[in-house]
């Protein structure tokens, strides 16, 4: 009699701490899903960086299906991220100008700010918009028509506030080197933004990249 109603209190505790644990667990499954796609989301943005500093021209559909076979795991198609599909990428080349607008002469009105020397994307803009002004706000208008690989003109870089970058301050002023950067000195701005997933309703992640 006593046994029977141990095992009948067990089943009792059970069901009262049952629903904990399931919650437990799938709360669990959940952040660690989430967790995942940041950290692949994260992956592409250096992975891309790198790619860029080593003069790959994102203009290209070839080299644009290369990083959306990064994000398979995303759900990003094979043949290269449309303004529909789950994710977007923006590829700039920036670059600071000093008092003298790094030697310009004369010297330019974008003295002081970092500007836009390339500026590409690709992928569905909607999704989100990047953190510092790309694509360049001077597009397509301000595009070196001799060049491929969205260059601007260098006259705009120098001269058009709609090719500033905003919100920029991760490396500075420099005025001097500074952090490995100084003026003159190109750096490589990636932002990638990508859905997560079902589990968490199809939430939008972001990660940027400087290289």
């Amino acid at each position: 009699m006593r046994k029977g109603r141990k095992q009948g209190g067990a089943t009792i505790e059970f069901a009262l701490v049952s629903p904990f644990l399931v919650s437990l667990i799938i709360g669990t499954m959940m952040y660690g899903t989430q967790l995942i796609k940041e950290l692949q989301i994260q992956q592409i943005a250096r992975d891309t960086a790198s790619m860029t500093a080593r003069g790959t021209n994102f203009q290209l559909s070839a080299n644009q299906q290369l990083v959306a076979r990064l994000g398979q795991e995303l759900n990003w198609p094979d043949s290269g991220l449309t303004s529909t599909s789950p994710g977007v990428i923006y590829i700039s080349t920036i670059e600071y100008l000093d008092a003298t607008c790094n030697g310009a002469n004369p010297v330019c009105s974008n003295a002081g700010h970092w500007v836009f020397l390339r500026s590409t994307y690709f992928g569905n803009t909607t999704l989100r918009s990047s953190n510092f002004g790309a694509p360049a706000a001077c597009l397509p208008g301000c595009l070196d028509s001799n060049l491929t690989d969205g260059s601007l003109n260098t006259t705009d870089s120098l001269t058009n506030a709609n090719a500033q970058v905003s919100n920029f301050t991760y490396l500075g002023t420099p005025s001097s080197q500074v952090n490995g950067f100084q003026p003159g000195q190109p750096a490589f701005l990636i932002e990638v933004a990508a859905t997560t997933g079902g589990w968490n309703g199809g939430t939008v992640g972001y990660a940027f990249s400087i290289f």
